[in-house]
Protein backbone atom coordinates (compact mmCIF):
# COMPACT_ATOMS: atom_id res chain seq x y z
CA UNK A 1 0.00 0.00 0.00
CA UNK A 2 2.53 2.40 0.92
CA UNK A 3 4.64 1.61 -2.35
CA UNK A 4 1.62 2.62 -4.39
CA UNK A 5 1.24 5.67 -2.34
CA UNK A 6 4.81 6.61 -3.12
CA UNK A 7 4.16 5.96 -6.94
CA UNK A 8 1.21 8.58 -7.02
CA UNK A 9 2.77 10.79 -5.13
CA UNK A 10 5.93 10.56 -7.30
CA UNK A 11 3.73 10.90 -10.29
CA UNK A 12 1.92 13.88 -9.27
CA UNK A 13 5.60 15.43 -8.61
CA UNK A 14 6.69 14.72 -12.12
CA UNK A 15 3.30 15.78 -13.69
CA UNK A 16 3.14 19.44 -11.32
CA UNK A 17 6.66 19.63 -12.51
CA UNK A 18 5.80 19.00 -16.08
CA UNK A 19 3.14 21.60 -16.20
CA UNK A 20 5.24 24.47 -14.54
CA UNK A 21 8.13 24.02 -16.64
CA UNK A 22 6.17 23.90 -19.91
CA UNK A 23 3.48 26.38 -19.04
CA UNK A 24 6.28 28.97 -18.04
CA UNK A 25 7.90 27.93 -21.04
CA UNK A 26 5.13 28.52 -23.40
CA UNK A 27 3.94 31.68 -21.84
CA UNK A 28 7.57 33.43 -21.63
CA UNK A 29 7.96 32.92 -25.31
CA UNK A 30 4.04 33.57 -25.96
CA UNK A 31 3.97 36.69 -24.34
CA UNK A 32 6.84 38.25 -26.32
CA UNK A 33 4.08 40.86 -28.14
CA UNK A 34 2.87 42.19 -25.55
CA UNK A 35 6.76 43.39 -23.73
CA UNK A 36 8.08 43.78 -27.10
CA UNK A 37 5.25 46.53 -28.07
CA UNK A 38 6.65 48.26 -24.94
CA UNK A 39 9.93 48.34 -25.92
CA UNK A 40 9.64 50.24 -29.07
CA UNK A 41 12.33 52.32 -28.84
CA UNK A 42 15.03 48.64 -28.70
CA UNK A 43 17.98 48.81 -31.14
CA UNK A 44 16.68 47.51 -35.21
CA UNK A 45 19.31 44.55 -34.39
CA UNK A 46 17.23 43.64 -30.72
CA UNK A 47 14.23 43.49 -32.64
CA UNK A 48 15.18 41.17 -35.70
CA UNK A 49 16.27 39.09 -32.18
CA UNK A 50 13.01 38.88 -30.81
CA UNK A 51 11.03 38.55 -33.83
CA UNK A 52 13.07 35.43 -34.44
CA UNK A 53 12.50 34.50 -31.42
CA UNK A 54 8.70 34.59 -31.65
CA UNK A 55 9.01 32.56 -34.95
CA UNK A 56 10.70 29.87 -33.97
CA UNK A 57 8.12 30.12 -30.80
CA UNK A 58 5.81 29.44 -34.03
CA UNK A 59 7.73 27.04 -35.74
CA UNK A 60 7.60 24.68 -32.30
CA UNK A 61 3.69 24.84 -32.06
CA UNK A 62 3.26 23.87 -35.66
CA UNK A 63 6.04 20.95 -34.94
CA UNK A 64 3.30 20.16 -31.90
CA UNK A 65 0.08 20.38 -34.29
CA UNK A 66 1.72 18.12 -36.70
CA UNK A 67 2.50 15.39 -34.12
CA UNK A 68 -0.98 15.81 -31.98
CA UNK A 69 -2.01 15.09 -35.76
CA UNK A 70 -0.17 12.30 -35.82
CA UNK A 71 -1.57 11.01 -32.43
CA UNK A 72 -4.99 11.77 -33.50
CA UNK A 73 -5.20 10.05 -36.70
CA UNK A 74 -2.77 6.85 -35.71
CA UNK A 75 -0.34 8.11 -38.57
CA UNK A 76 2.97 5.61 -37.79
CA UNK A 77 5.87 5.63 -40.49
CA UNK A 78 8.93 4.41 -41.02
CA UNK A 79 11.46 7.78 -41.93
CA UNK A 80 15.02 7.81 -43.25
CA UNK A 81 16.87 10.28 -40.46
CA UNK A 82 15.34 12.42 -37.52
CA UNK A 83 14.88 15.53 -39.34
CA UNK A 84 12.38 13.48 -41.72
CA UNK A 85 10.21 13.49 -39.08
CA UNK A 86 10.37 16.92 -38.20
CA UNK A 87 10.42 18.42 -41.33
CA UNK A 88 6.86 16.61 -41.31
CA UNK A 89 5.45 17.00 -38.75
CA UNK A 90 6.21 21.45 -39.09
CA UNK A 91 4.81 20.98 -42.77
CA UNK A 92 1.49 19.12 -41.56
CA UNK A 93 1.00 21.57 -38.72
CA UNK A 94 2.01 24.62 -40.46
CA UNK A 95 -1.18 23.71 -43.01
CA UNK A 96 -3.12 23.54 -40.60
CA UNK A 97 -2.12 26.48 -39.04
CA UNK A 98 -2.74 28.08 -42.87
CA UNK A 99 -6.51 26.54 -42.58
CA UNK A 100 -7.01 28.39 -39.11
CA UNK A 101 -5.46 31.65 -39.98
CA UNK A 102 -7.05 32.04 -43.21
CA UNK A 103 -10.52 31.51 -41.25
CA UNK A 104 -9.51 34.05 -38.24
CA UNK A 105 -8.95 36.64 -41.47
CA UNK A 106 -12.92 36.97 -41.92
CA UNK A 107 -13.49 38.38 -38.99
CA UNK A 108 -12.77 42.14 -37.80
CA UNK A 109 -9.47 42.74 -36.14
CA UNK A 110 -10.74 43.05 -33.15
CA UNK A 111 -12.23 39.49 -33.32
CA UNK A 112 -9.50 38.22 -34.94
CA UNK A 113 -6.99 39.25 -32.37
CA UNK A 114 -9.39 37.84 -29.66
CA UNK A 115 -9.92 34.83 -31.15
CA UNK A 116 -5.75 34.35 -32.15
CA UNK A 117 -5.35 34.53 -28.48
CA UNK A 118 -7.78 32.21 -27.32
CA UNK A 119 -6.75 29.73 -30.09
CA UNK A 120 -2.67 29.64 -28.57
CA UNK A 121 -3.85 29.86 -25.24
CA UNK A 122 -6.06 26.84 -24.82
CA UNK A 123 -2.98 25.33 -27.22
CA UNK A 124 -0.79 26.09 -24.45
CA UNK A 125 -2.67 24.60 -21.47
CA UNK A 126 -3.46 21.24 -23.98
CA UNK A 127 0.58 20.76 -24.93
CA UNK A 128 1.22 21.37 -21.08
CA UNK A 129 -1.35 19.19 -19.93
CA UNK A 130 0.81 16.38 -18.22
CA UNK A 131 -0.07 12.53 -18.98
CA UNK A 132 2.64 9.85 -18.30
CA UNK A 133 3.07 9.31 -21.83
CA UNK A 134 4.22 13.00 -22.22
CA UNK A 135 6.35 12.83 -19.22
CA UNK A 136 7.41 9.79 -20.18
CA UNK A 137 8.29 9.95 -24.01
CA UNK A 138 8.72 13.99 -25.02
CA UNK A 139 11.88 14.97 -25.15
CA UNK A 140 13.43 17.58 -27.54
CA UNK A 141 16.88 15.72 -27.94
CA UNK A 142 15.10 12.85 -29.12
CA UNK A 143 13.73 14.92 -32.37
CA UNK A 144 17.42 15.35 -32.80
CA UNK A 145 18.73 12.12 -33.05
CA UNK A 146 21.27 12.92 -35.87
CA UNK A 147 23.44 14.95 -34.00
CA UNK A 148 23.97 12.69 -31.40
CA UNK A 149 26.30 10.63 -33.57
CA UNK A 150 27.97 13.59 -35.21
CA UNK A 151 31.73 13.53 -35.26
CA UNK A 152 34.35 16.59 -35.08
CA UNK A 153 34.35 17.03 -38.47
CA UNK A 154 30.93 17.13 -38.79
CA UNK A 155 29.73 19.20 -35.42
CA UNK A 156 32.59 21.89 -36.63
CA UNK A 157 30.79 22.34 -40.20
CA UNK A 158 27.60 22.59 -38.66
CA UNK A 159 28.49 25.79 -36.82
CA UNK A 160 29.78 26.75 -39.80
CA UNK A 161 26.57 26.60 -41.77
CA UNK A 162 24.77 28.13 -38.20
CA UNK A 163 27.35 31.10 -38.48
CA UNK A 164 26.69 31.34 -42.55
CA UNK A 165 22.80 31.04 -41.77
CA UNK A 166 23.32 34.16 -39.19
CA UNK A 167 25.08 36.30 -41.60
CA UNK A 168 23.65 35.39 -44.65
CA UNK A 169 20.56 37.49 -43.49
CA UNK A 170 19.77 40.04 -45.90
CA UNK A 171 18.80 43.85 -46.13
CA UNK A 172 15.30 44.37 -45.89
CA UNK A 173 13.73 46.70 -48.26
CA UNK A 174 12.97 49.83 -46.68
CA UNK A 175 9.36 50.46 -46.33
CA UNK A 176 7.30 53.05 -44.06
CA UNK A 177 3.60 51.77 -44.01
CA UNK A 178 1.54 48.62 -43.82
CA UNK A 179 0.26 49.69 -47.35
CA UNK A 180 3.19 49.87 -49.18
CA UNK A 181 4.15 46.31 -47.24
CA UNK A 182 0.97 44.96 -48.77
CA UNK A 183 1.67 46.03 -52.30
CA UNK A 184 5.38 45.34 -52.36
CA UNK A 185 4.35 41.80 -51.08
CA UNK A 186 1.21 41.98 -54.07
CA UNK A 187 4.32 42.50 -56.44
CA UNK A 188 6.40 40.17 -55.75
CA UNK A 189 3.73 37.37 -54.87
CA UNK A 190 0.75 38.53 -57.23
CA UNK A 191 -1.38 35.18 -56.50
CA UNK A 192 -0.59 35.07 -52.41
CA UNK A 193 -3.72 36.67 -51.08
CA UNK A 194 -4.20 33.79 -48.70
CA UNK A 195 -0.71 33.67 -48.06
CA UNK A 196 -0.73 37.44 -47.27
CA UNK A 197 -3.64 36.66 -44.99
CA UNK A 198 -1.74 33.91 -43.22
CA UNK A 199 1.42 36.10 -42.17
CA UNK A 200 -0.85 38.65 -40.95
CA UNK A 201 -2.82 36.59 -38.82
CA UNK A 202 0.59 35.27 -37.89
CA UNK A 203 2.20 38.51 -36.56
CA UNK A 204 -1.38 40.02 -35.68
CA UNK A 205 -0.04 40.97 -32.31
CA UNK A 206 2.37 43.47 -33.83
CA UNK A 207 -0.17 44.57 -36.41
CA UNK A 208 -0.73 48.23 -34.79
CA UNK A 209 2.78 48.72 -34.18
CA UNK A 210 4.42 48.80 -38.08
CA UNK A 211 8.02 48.73 -37.37
CA UNK A 212 8.19 44.82 -35.48
CA UNK A 213 5.12 43.78 -38.00
CA UNK A 214 7.75 44.30 -40.65
CA UNK A 215 10.54 43.03 -39.22
CA UNK A 216 8.56 39.67 -37.99
CA UNK A 217 6.93 39.53 -41.36
CA UNK A 218 10.63 39.35 -43.24
CA UNK A 219 11.97 37.38 -40.40
CA UNK A 220 9.71 34.82 -41.89
CA UNK A 221 10.88 34.74 -45.24
CA UNK A 222 14.14 34.20 -43.92
CA UNK A 223 14.20 32.54 -40.64
CA UNK A 224 11.60 30.41 -40.99
CA UNK A 225 11.46 29.69 -44.94
CA UNK A 226 15.16 29.57 -45.28
CA UNK A 227 15.46 27.26 -42.13
CA UNK A 228 13.21 25.02 -43.15
CA UNK A 229 14.41 24.57 -47.12
CA UNK A 230 17.76 23.33 -45.53
CA UNK A 231 16.27 21.53 -42.88
CA UNK A 232 14.28 19.17 -46.19
CA UNK A 233 17.31 19.28 -48.35
CA UNK A 234 19.52 18.27 -45.62
CA UNK A 235 16.79 15.30 -44.99
CA UNK A 236 16.37 14.74 -49.12
CA UNK A 237 20.10 14.21 -49.06
CA UNK A 238 20.08 11.93 -46.27
CA UNK A 239 18.12 9.66 -48.66
CA UNK A 240 21.67 9.53 -50.91
CA UNK A 241 24.57 9.83 -48.64
CA UNK A 242 26.07 9.78 -45.26
CA UNK A 243 25.71 12.50 -42.22
CA UNK A 244 29.30 13.85 -43.38
CA UNK A 245 27.99 14.60 -47.13
CA UNK A 246 24.32 15.81 -46.21
CA UNK A 247 25.94 18.42 -44.33
CA UNK A 248 28.74 19.76 -47.07
CA UNK A 249 25.72 19.50 -49.36
CA UNK A 250 23.61 22.28 -47.21
CA UNK A 251 26.91 24.11 -46.60
CA UNK A 252 27.69 24.51 -50.63
CA UNK A 253 24.33 25.78 -51.17
CA UNK A 254 24.42 28.18 -47.83
CA UNK A 255 28.02 29.50 -48.49
CA UNK A 256 27.52 30.39 -52.15
CA UNK A 257 26.92 33.30 -52.95
CA UNK A 258 24.23 33.19 -55.28
CA UNK A 259 21.98 32.37 -52.27
CA UNK A 260 22.75 35.73 -50.49
CA UNK A 261 22.05 37.51 -54.05
CA UNK A 262 18.82 35.88 -55.06
CA UNK A 263 17.45 36.70 -51.17
CA UNK A 264 18.59 40.34 -51.81
CA UNK A 265 17.12 40.22 -55.13
CA UNK A 266 13.37 39.61 -53.76
CA UNK A 267 13.04 37.96 -50.64
CA UNK A 268 9.61 37.07 -50.79
CA UNK A 269 9.59 35.89 -54.50
CA UNK A 270 12.76 33.71 -53.86
CA UNK A 271 10.56 31.60 -51.39
CA UNK A 272 8.51 30.43 -54.02
CA UNK A 273 11.85 28.38 -55.07
CA UNK A 274 12.09 26.49 -51.88
CA UNK A 275 8.89 24.67 -52.42
CA UNK A 276 10.41 22.61 -55.47
CA UNK A 277 12.58 20.42 -52.61
CA UNK A 278 9.76 19.80 -50.60
CA UNK A 279 7.72 18.80 -53.63
CA UNK A 280 10.75 16.32 -54.45
CA UNK A 281 11.23 15.41 -50.99
CA UNK A 282 7.94 14.38 -50.14
CA UNK A 283 7.88 11.70 -52.77
CA UNK A 284 10.95 10.08 -50.92
CA UNK A 285 9.37 11.02 -48.02
CA UNK A 286 5.66 8.92 -49.31
CA UNK A 287 7.55 5.57 -50.55
CA UNK A 288 9.71 5.38 -47.19
CA UNK A 289 6.90 5.85 -44.61
CA UNK A 290 5.69 2.12 -46.04
CA UNK A 291 1.98 3.17 -44.98
CA UNK A 292 -1.35 4.15 -46.52
CA UNK A 293 -1.55 7.66 -44.29
CA UNK A 294 0.57 9.12 -46.01
CA UNK A 295 -1.68 9.80 -48.30
CA UNK A 296 -3.37 12.94 -46.10
CA UNK A 297 0.58 14.23 -46.60
CA UNK A 298 1.14 14.17 -50.24
CA UNK A 299 -2.30 15.62 -50.62
CA UNK A 300 -1.44 18.32 -47.92
CA UNK A 301 1.53 19.44 -49.23
CA UNK A 302 -0.14 19.95 -53.05
CA UNK A 303 -2.53 21.88 -50.97
CA UNK A 304 0.18 23.71 -49.49
CA UNK A 305 2.19 24.71 -52.55
CA UNK A 306 -1.46 25.53 -54.09
CA UNK A 307 -1.91 28.09 -50.95
CA UNK A 308 1.41 29.66 -52.12
CA UNK A 309 0.26 30.16 -56.06
CA UNK A 310 -2.49 28.88 -57.05
CA UNK A 311 -0.97 27.92 -60.73
CA UNK A 312 0.81 25.10 -59.07
CA UNK A 313 -2.42 23.17 -58.03
CA UNK A 314 -2.64 21.04 -60.86
CA UNK A 315 1.21 19.55 -59.47
CA UNK A 316 -1.07 17.50 -57.14
CA UNK A 317 -1.89 15.25 -60.07
CA UNK A 318 1.54 15.10 -61.29
CA UNK A 319 2.52 14.27 -57.18
CA UNK A 320 -0.26 11.54 -57.03
CA UNK A 321 0.73 9.76 -60.32
CA UNK A 322 4.48 10.04 -59.30
CA UNK A 323 3.88 8.24 -56.23
CA UNK A 324 1.33 5.80 -57.82
CA UNK A 325 3.90 4.56 -59.84
CA UNK A 326 7.11 4.33 -57.43
CA UNK A 327 4.87 3.13 -54.53
CA UNK A 328 0.95 2.45 -54.14
CA UNK A 329 0.79 0.59 -57.60
CA UNK A 330 2.44 -2.53 -55.76
CA UNK A 331 0.12 -2.28 -52.67
CA UNK A 332 -2.87 -4.53 -52.82
CA UNK A 333 -6.39 -2.93 -52.93
CA UNK A 334 -7.22 -2.56 -50.02
CA UNK A 335 -4.06 -0.69 -49.13
CA UNK A 336 -4.59 1.57 -52.85
CA UNK A 337 -8.25 2.52 -51.56
CA UNK A 338 -7.22 3.49 -47.68
CA UNK A 339 -4.22 5.70 -49.75
CA UNK A 340 -5.94 8.26 -52.21
CA UNK A 341 -9.07 8.25 -49.07
CA UNK A 342 -6.81 10.31 -47.10
CA UNK A 343 -5.11 11.88 -50.32
CA UNK A 344 -8.73 12.71 -51.29
CA UNK A 345 -8.54 16.01 -48.28
CA UNK A 346 -5.72 17.88 -49.61
CA UNK A 347 -6.55 16.87 -53.24
CA UNK A 348 -9.94 18.17 -52.99
CA UNK A 349 -8.88 21.31 -51.78
CA UNK A 350 -6.27 21.93 -53.98
CA UNK A 351 -8.48 21.27 -57.36
CA UNK A 352 -11.02 23.92 -55.92
CA UNK A 353 -8.19 26.65 -55.15
CA UNK A 354 -7.81 26.24 -58.50
CA UNK A 355 -11.14 26.54 -60.17
CA UNK A 356 -11.77 29.55 -58.39
CA UNK A 357 -8.62 30.78 -59.42
CA UNK A 358 -9.48 30.17 -62.87
CA UNK A 359 -12.66 31.74 -62.03
CA UNK A 360 -11.12 34.84 -60.87
CA UNK A 361 -8.84 35.55 -63.03
CA UNK A 362 -11.26 35.18 -66.22
CA UNK A 363 -8.86 33.06 -67.69
CA UNK A 364 -5.75 34.26 -67.12
CA UNK A 365 -4.10 31.12 -65.98
CA UNK A 366 -1.42 29.91 -68.10
CA UNK A 367 1.43 31.61 -69.65
CA UNK A 368 4.19 29.95 -69.42
CA UNK A 369 6.24 29.82 -72.78
CA UNK A 370 9.35 27.66 -74.59
CA UNK A 371 11.59 30.80 -73.51
CA UNK A 372 11.71 29.42 -70.13
CA UNK A 373 13.55 26.89 -71.40
CA UNK A 374 16.33 29.59 -72.51
CA UNK A 375 16.00 31.18 -69.09
CA UNK A 376 16.64 27.72 -67.31
CA UNK A 377 19.96 27.16 -69.31
CA UNK A 378 20.96 30.73 -68.50
CA UNK A 379 20.32 30.07 -64.62
CA UNK A 380 21.95 27.03 -64.64
CA UNK A 381 25.10 28.51 -66.33
CA UNK A 382 24.85 31.35 -64.00
CA UNK A 383 25.02 28.91 -60.89
CA UNK A 384 27.33 27.03 -62.36
CA UNK A 385 29.81 29.43 -62.75
CA UNK A 386 29.73 30.84 -59.24
CA UNK A 387 30.96 28.47 -57.17
CA UNK A 388 33.71 26.00 -58.51
CA UNK A 389 32.52 23.07 -56.71
CA UNK A 390 29.06 22.87 -58.68
CA UNK A 391 31.40 22.33 -61.80
CA UNK A 392 30.81 18.71 -60.25
CA UNK A 393 27.44 18.33 -61.06
CA UNK A 394 27.91 17.62 -64.51
CA UNK A 395 29.98 14.41 -63.66
CA UNK A 396 27.77 13.62 -60.97
CA UNK A 397 24.99 13.47 -63.65
CA UNK A 398 27.23 11.38 -66.09
CA UNK A 399 27.84 8.72 -63.07
CA UNK A 400 24.40 8.30 -62.44
CA UNK A 401 23.52 8.05 -66.26
CA UNK A 402 26.31 5.64 -66.59
CA UNK A 403 24.69 3.37 -63.59
CA UNK A 404 21.58 3.32 -65.48
CA UNK A 405 22.54 2.65 -68.50
CA UNK A 406 25.44 -0.31 -67.29
CA UNK A 407 23.84 -1.70 -64.35
CA UNK A 408 26.14 -4.63 -64.02
CA UNK A 409 28.84 -2.71 -64.42
CA UNK A 410 31.25 -4.00 -61.25
CA UNK A 411 33.49 -0.70 -61.36
CA UNK A 412 30.77 1.25 -60.62
CA UNK A 413 28.40 -1.34 -58.98
CA UNK A 414 30.87 -1.89 -56.65
CA UNK A 415 31.92 1.43 -55.35
CA UNK A 416 28.74 3.79 -55.93
CA UNK A 417 26.38 2.76 -54.06
CA UNK A 418 23.07 4.94 -54.47
CA UNK A 419 19.71 3.57 -54.78
CA UNK A 420 18.50 3.80 -58.22
CA UNK A 421 15.38 3.62 -57.72
CA UNK A 422 15.03 6.87 -55.51
CA UNK A 423 17.49 8.31 -57.87
CA UNK A 424 14.92 7.13 -60.69
CA UNK A 425 12.28 9.13 -58.99
CA UNK A 426 14.01 12.28 -58.10
CA UNK A 427 15.04 12.59 -61.45
CA UNK A 428 11.57 11.99 -62.65
CA UNK A 429 10.52 14.60 -59.71
CA UNK A 430 13.08 17.28 -60.93
CA UNK A 431 11.73 16.46 -64.74
CA UNK A 432 8.23 16.85 -64.01
CA UNK A 433 9.11 20.20 -62.21
CA UNK A 434 11.03 21.87 -65.04
CA UNK A 435 8.63 20.89 -67.81
CA UNK A 436 5.69 22.24 -65.71
CA UNK A 437 7.96 25.46 -64.80
CA UNK A 438 8.39 25.65 -68.63
CA UNK A 439 4.57 25.27 -69.63
CA UNK A 440 3.21 26.96 -66.79
CA UNK A 441 4.90 28.48 -63.90
CA UNK A 442 7.78 29.94 -65.61
CA UNK A 443 8.77 31.95 -61.73
CA UNK A 444 9.63 28.19 -60.57
CA UNK A 445 12.88 28.18 -62.75
CA UNK A 446 15.12 30.66 -60.84
CA UNK A 447 16.60 31.22 -58.18
CA UNK A 448 16.73 27.93 -54.81
CA UNK A 449 14.73 25.89 -57.41
CA UNK A 450 18.31 25.79 -59.56
CA UNK A 451 20.64 25.66 -56.62
CA UNK A 452 19.87 22.19 -55.00
CA UNK A 453 19.36 19.89 -57.78
CA UNK A 454 23.07 21.42 -58.75
CA UNK A 455 24.54 21.08 -55.48
CA UNK A 456 22.79 17.65 -54.85
CA UNK A 457 24.45 16.04 -58.32
CA UNK A 458 27.82 17.45 -57.27
CA UNK A 459 28.04 15.55 -54.07
CA UNK A 460 27.72 12.15 -56.12
CA UNK A 461 31.53 12.48 -57.40
CA UNK A 462 32.84 13.00 -54.18
CA UNK A 463 30.46 10.09 -52.40
CA UNK A 464 32.36 8.13 -55.34
CA UNK A 465 35.61 9.05 -54.24
CA UNK A 466 34.94 8.49 -50.42
CA UNK A 467 33.34 5.20 -51.16
CA UNK A 468 37.04 4.48 -53.19
CA UNK A 469 38.86 5.45 -50.00
CA UNK A 470 36.82 3.71 -46.96
CA UNK A 471 40.19 1.49 -46.23
CA UNK A 472 41.73 4.90 -45.40
CA UNK A 473 40.00 6.73 -42.62
CA UNK A 474 42.59 9.73 -42.31
CA UNK A 475 42.19 9.85 -46.32
CA UNK A 476 39.01 10.81 -46.08
CA UNK A 477 39.42 13.41 -43.52
CA UNK A 478 41.74 15.29 -45.73
CA UNK A 479 39.54 14.70 -48.69
CA UNK A 480 36.02 15.88 -46.54
CA UNK A 481 38.33 19.01 -45.46
CA UNK A 482 39.57 20.10 -48.74
CA UNK A 483 35.86 20.38 -50.35
CA UNK A 484 34.91 22.06 -47.05
CA UNK A 485 37.81 24.55 -47.97
CA UNK A 486 36.71 25.07 -51.41
CA UNK A 487 33.49 25.92 -50.47
CA UNK A 488 34.74 28.52 -47.88
CA UNK A 489 37.30 30.23 -50.85
CA UNK A 490 34.32 31.58 -52.68
CA UNK A 491 31.80 31.89 -50.15
CA UNK A 492 32.14 36.35 -50.16
CA UNK A 493 31.93 36.11 -46.56
CA UNK A 494 33.25 39.32 -45.94
CA UNK A 495 30.10 40.31 -48.39
CA UNK A 496 27.67 38.82 -46.17
CA UNK A 497 29.45 40.49 -43.29
CA UNK A 498 28.99 43.25 -44.36
CA UNK A 499 25.60 43.54 -44.71
CA UNK A 500 24.93 41.98 -41.15
CA UNK A 501 26.49 45.06 -39.82
CA UNK A 502 24.01 47.26 -40.97
CA UNK A 503 21.77 46.23 -39.07
CA UNK A 504 23.52 47.87 -36.23
CA UNK A 505 23.73 51.25 -37.79
CA UNK A 506 19.42 50.66 -38.27
CA UNK A 507 17.93 52.96 -35.58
Amino acid sequence: MNKLSNLESKIIILKSRFFLTRTLGYFSFFLIPIYVQKSLILPYYLKILLMVLYSAFMLGQWFLLGKEIDHRLKIYFEVNSSVDRIVYRLLLGMTFIFLVYNLLNFFTYKWSNNFFWFFWILCGLFYSWPTRGKIIEESVSTNFGDIKFLDSFEKTLLLLICVFFVFSLPEFPKISSYIELKAYFMESLPLGTLFWAFLKMNYLPFLKYFSLFKVGFFIHFYFVGMGIFQLIFYSLLRHFFGRRLALLGVFAVISSWSFSKILSANLISSHLSIYTVIWVWTGLWVVRSSTYKSGLFLGVIGFLIALIDPRFSLLILVHSAICYLFFVKYKMKWFQKQFFKYFSFGFILSILMFLFWCFFSKGQVIHGDLGSLLILKKNILHELSEKAVFSLSFLGVGLVCFKYIYPMNKKISSDLFIDMKKMFLVLISITSLALYAILIAPSMVSGFAILWPIAFFCLIPIEFIFQLSTRFRSNRNIIYLMYILICLLDSHFEGRVKIFLKLFEIS
